[in-house]
């Protein structure tokens, strides 16, 4: 489980931004459904729900938290694969002259299997500048310490890291060699942040065919979103394989010699490809007197809705996060959804999660920012300053005089009691610039 990421200097964050998943010992709202035992004396929030302006950076500190786990997993393998001349994709805060000198900073504080760990590091194009492990039993201990090139390293926690300071490279995190090379604790940590889950809520490209799969190999998550779609008027569905163009009888019509060859390449290529699947879906059918006599199937991708679309891709990640105790990472959860839906998912997440799983997300839907639904220590802002700098703040260090338990959320939040909203305003010069000068006075 999260406890804690630290970012600074990455996309639009420059400062030091902190978003805490610890819960605020003084509130007493949702202590039975929305906390989590850590295994440390820490209480967790099982969720963290971050609303703010269009371009305020919301997808940004999600990006953040992606950036890490990438770095983590490839650095090892994209060194060698580059011949040791990889950089790292960077992108530092750019509207500062300052910030492209400096290093950019990532750091994880997180529970696994019974341990807490704090990981980070400090990195600029071509190198590591920092990089650091520390775990904690009854008191935190450095694992390994890294300045540039110059390690100190644990010698009674941590012999695992000895005798590999000469192979190490500038571009490359001392704990991903470790990992690659099997040593045990940086091995666990790797296999940390390949438990984070990320999706993308504007599309579905990356874990449809997670959610496909596992609807053809997993009986019991098949049974369960067929029991999760019945309010959508949805009788089953199904996996069939999908099936490819005729090309045959595009041959027949076709005289063109160019077009023949392509179509021949075409299918060569198809030939040697895997057999994708598709989703069916099956409706009731109903006669003149509203008996029901059949089923209907559907196309699912050509004839469902695209909020049903996202909901069913989105079942396979969510399934596999509560499950299997995950970080599920979710920019964009409310897109294409209603807001009884959107509600819906995630009062199951805090009502129904056994295995500390953790949901962090981004959201547009003002409907869902109530005390029903979340804690006020989940509730996260994000604002820019004057400079293009992103702020990010949580609803807990509001003052009690603005925020009390029995407040409205929404309706403060849309007042702009809280930031982080739209400034918004008309003026002559977008109606001049519209409707021309004449126009524009006339109005």
């Amino acid at each position: 489980m999260i406890i804690e990421f630290n970012v600074e200097n990455f996309l639009s964050f420059q400062a030091p931004t902190r978003l805490s998943m610890v819960a605020a010992k003084s509130f007493k709202e949702h202590k039975d459904s929305h906390l989590a035992k850590s295994g440390s004396s820490l209480d967790l929030l099982k969720s963290a729900i971050v609303y703010g302006n269009n371009a305020s950076g919301k997808s940004n500190l999600l990006r953040a938290l992606g950036f890490m786990k990438q770095t983590v997993l490839n650095s090892f393998r994209d060194a060698l694969l580059d011949e040791g001349q990889r950089k790292f994709p960077l992108e530092k805060f750019a509207l500062s002259t300052q910030s492209a000198q400096e290093a950019s900073l990532f750091e994880l504080t997180f529970v696994h299997e019974g341990t807490r760990y704090r990981y980070g590091f400090e990195l600029d194009y071509d190198k590591v500048a920092a990089e650091w492990l520390f775990h904690t039993t009854s008191k935190e201990v450095y694992l390994f310490k890294r300045d540039h090139q110059k390690l100190e390293i644990n010698k009674s926690a941590f012999k695992e890291g000895l005798g590999r300071e000469e192979d190490l490279k500038e571009n490359v995190l001392f704990l991903s060699m470790l990992a690659t090379l099997g040593k045990e604790t940086a091995s666990k940590v790797v296999a940390w942040f390949k438990r984070l889950n990320f999706v993308n809520g504007m599309h579905d490209f990356g874990h449809k065919l997670y959610t496909i799969e596992k609807l053809k190999a997993d009986m019991e998550f098949s049974q369960w979103v067929a029991q999760f779609l019945k309010f959508l008027e949805i009788a089953n569905l199904s996996t069939v394989e999908e099936d490819g163009p005729d090309l045959e009888s595009l041959r027949a019509k076709q005289k063109v010699e160019k077009v023949l060859q392509l179509l021949e390449s075409i299918h060569t290529l198809q030939s040697q490809q895997p057999k994708r699947d598709k989703i069916i879906t099956f409706h009731r059918q109903f006669d003149q007197n509203k008996v029901l006599v059949d089923t209907v199937a559907f196309q699912f991708d050509q004839q469902e809705s695209e909020g049903t679309k996202k909901l069913l891709y989105l079942l396979g990640p969510w399934y596999d996060t509560l499950r299997n105790g995950k970080v599920l990472v979710v920019d964009e959860l409310d897109s294409r959804l209603h807001s009884h839906l959107t509600r819906y998912l995630l009062d199951f997440f805090h009502l129904h999660n056994s295995n500390n799983a953790q949901l962090i997300c981004a959201v547009h839907d003002v409907s869902l920012l109530n005390k029903q639904t979340f804690r006020r220590d989940q509730i996260w802002f994000v604002e820019k300053d004057q400079f293009g700098a992103s702020e990010l703040y949580s609803l807990a260090e509001f003052k009690t005089d603005k925020v009390r338990n029995q407040s409205a959320f929404d309706k403060n939040y849309m007042s702009g009691n809280y930031g982080a909203i739209p400034n918004l305003q008309f003026d002559e010069t977008l109606t001049r610039n519209l409707h021309g000068k004449r126009q524009a006075q006339q109005v």
